[in-house]
């Protein structure tokens, strides 16, 4: 092989070599984009859960003061929600409420 087919296949391997890197560095990417993507809706998404908490907790917090009592179970219930807005960083609003349900009275339930 003479010295235009060595400077030919150099020129293809060289060539090749770009094709492939630029294709992975083009998926890589796009991955990383759609990376950043689900990201940006995982926040969107545990502030929506967030605020569902919260909305929930206030419902309850309401109903039970007005109520007077609650049954265990309840507590239970409300105890479980609160741990899991708090995990989510929930704010000191909803954390006073909370506390105060401590007044309301445990309803013991007779079977």
């Amino acid at each position: 092989m003479g010295l235009i087919g060595e400077t030919i296949i150099t020129w293809i391997i060289t060539f090749s070599l770009g094709a492939i890197v630029g294709f992975i560095g083009t998926k890589l990417k796009k991955e990383k984009e759609k990376n950043i993507k689900m990201t940006e809706k995982d926040k969107i998404i545990e502030n929506a859960v967030q605020a569902l908490l919260r909305d929930r907790l206030i419902e309850k917090y309401r109903h039970f003061k007005e109520k007077g009592e609650m049954t265990i179970l309840d507590k239970e219930n409300l105890d479980h929600l609160y741990e899991s807005y708090e995990e989510l960083e929930g704010n000191g609003t909803v954390k006073e409420l909370y506390s105060n349900m401590d007044e309301i009275e445990i309803k013991v339930i007779k079977e």
